[in-house]
C-alpha cells in the first residue's frame, strides 16, 4: 500500500495520519498549499516525505495506490475528475459529495474500473456506539424513540469556505448531520430512513448564508429519531438515547449506561479511550478488502439521499 494525502489541516494532522501511524501505515506523499500544514505533518510522521502544492504533481511523480484526501467540499469534483483516470483507492472525507446529483457522479467513478471511493465516517466506529447496538440488540427490548445530540461551541462558526452554499453544499445539516444519518444507518443496518419533520435554521443571519442548528425528526423501522445539531450550542454534546418498553439506553464516546423506567442503573460501562479513526482504518483496508468500499459507496448513496429530503423537508432559503 502506497498512500498519499491531499490536503494536511486540521482532520489530517489530529486523527488521519496519528491513526496510519498506529496501524504502521507510511506515507509516501503530501499535499498542501501551506507550508505550515506540509510543516506539522513532517513533524508528526518524523521521517522525510516528498512535498507538494500541486496534487497532479503528486499524482503523477510518486504514483500512490492509497490517496487521502481532506479538502473544502467545493474542490472535491475537481479533484476526483483528475484522479478517475488513475487506478486509485480514494479515502475522503465526508460528505460523499455536495448534493445528489454531483453524489451520482461520484458514485459512477467509484463503480467505474479505476477509481475506488471511500468516504470517511468514523464516528460509527466509536467503540461505545458498538456497545449501545450490543446491548439494544441483546436485550430485545422494542425501542420506540432515539434521540441523537450533536452539538458543538464553536468560536468561528461557518468560517471561511464553510460560509457560503456555493462552497460547502451545506451548514451543519450537511456536514455533522451526515454522521448523524450514518450512525442511525449503523443503528438500523441499512434499513430506509423517513423524513416526518426537518427545520434547518441560520441563527446568524448576514454572518454566512447555511444553517447553523438542526431540528430533524427521522422514522426507520417504526422507530422515531430525534436529532439535534448545532454549531454554535454553549456545551459539546455527542450522545444517542434510545427508550425501550422497559429499559432506557444511553451512551457517550466514553460511557454506555443502561437504566429501567425507575431510573435505576442496570448496567454502566467505562469505554478505554480508542481513536474511531484507527478502528475504522483497520476495518476497511484490513479486514474489509473491495467489499468494504463497495459497501460504502451504498450507504453514501443512501445518506445524500435521506440528506437532501431533509433540505427540501426544511424549506430553507438559501442566497448562493
Amino acid at each position: 500500500m502506497k498512500v498519499a494525502v491531499i490536503g494536511c489541516g486540521n482532520i489530517v494532522l489530529k486523527e488521519h495520519i496519528p491513526a496510519m501511524i498506529s496501524l504502521g501505515i507510511k506515507i509516501h506523499a503530501l499535499c498542501d498549499l501551506s507550508s505550515d500544514n506540509i510543516n506539522r505533518a513532517q513533524k508528526i510522521l518524523n521521517y522525510n516525505v516528498p512535498a507538494f502544492t500541486c496534487y497532479k504533481a503528486l499524482i503523477e511523480n510518486t504514483q500512490p495506490d492509497t490517496v487521502v484526501v481532506a479538502l473544502p467540499h467545493n474542490m472535491y469534483h475537481e479533484v476526483l475528475t483528475y484522479c478517475s483516470d488513475y487506478p486509485l483507492k480514494i479515502i475522503k472525507e465526508k460528505p460523499f459529495a455536495l448534493n445528489l446529483s454531483q453524489a451520482k457522479i461520484f458514485s459512477d467513478f467509484s463503480r467505474g474500473r479505476n477509481l475506488k471511493i471511500f468516504t470517511v465516517c468514523q464516528k460509527r466506529y466509536t467503540l461505545s456506539y458498538e456497545l449501545l447496538k450490543n446491548e439494544i440488540d441483546e436485550s430485545g427490548e422494542k425501542i420506540s424513540q432515539i434521540t441523537i445530540r450533536y452539538t458543538i461551541p464553536s468560536k468561528n462558526p461557518n468560517a471561511n469556505w464553510r460560509s457560503q452554499f456555493s462552497t460547502c453544499g451545506g451548514g451543519v445539516w450537511l456536514d455533522m448531520g451526515y454522521h448523524v444519518i450514518d450512525i442511525v444507518n449503523y443503528l438500523f443496518d441499512g434499513k430506509p430512513v423517513n423524513v416526518n419533520h426537518a427545520r434547518l435554521i441560520n441563527s446568524s443571519g448576514d454572518d454566512y448564508n447555511v444553517d447553523d442548528i438542526a431540528f430533524v425528526e427521522l422514522e426507520c423501522d417504526g422507530v422515531i429519531i430525534f436529532a439535534y445539531i448545532s454549531c454554535i450550542e454553549l456545551e459539546k454534546h455527542e450522545d444517542i438515547t434510545a427508550y425501550g418498553k422497559n429499559k432506557i439506553f444511553h451512551a457517550d464516546k466514553k460511557s454506555v449506561t443502561i437504566k429501567n423506567k425507575k431510573q435505576e442503573v442496570i448496567k454502566s460501562l467505562e469505554i478505554a479511550p480508542i481513536s474511531p479513526f484507527i478502528r475504522m482504518y483497520q476495518d476497511f483496508l484490513f479486514n474489509s478488502g473491495e467489499a468494504g468500499f463497495e459497501r460504502n459507496l451504498s450507504s453514501s448513496i443512501s445518506l445524500m439521499r435521506v440528506l437532501e429530503k431533509v433540505v427540501k423537508n426544511s424549506n430553507f432559503n438559501v442566497v448562493a
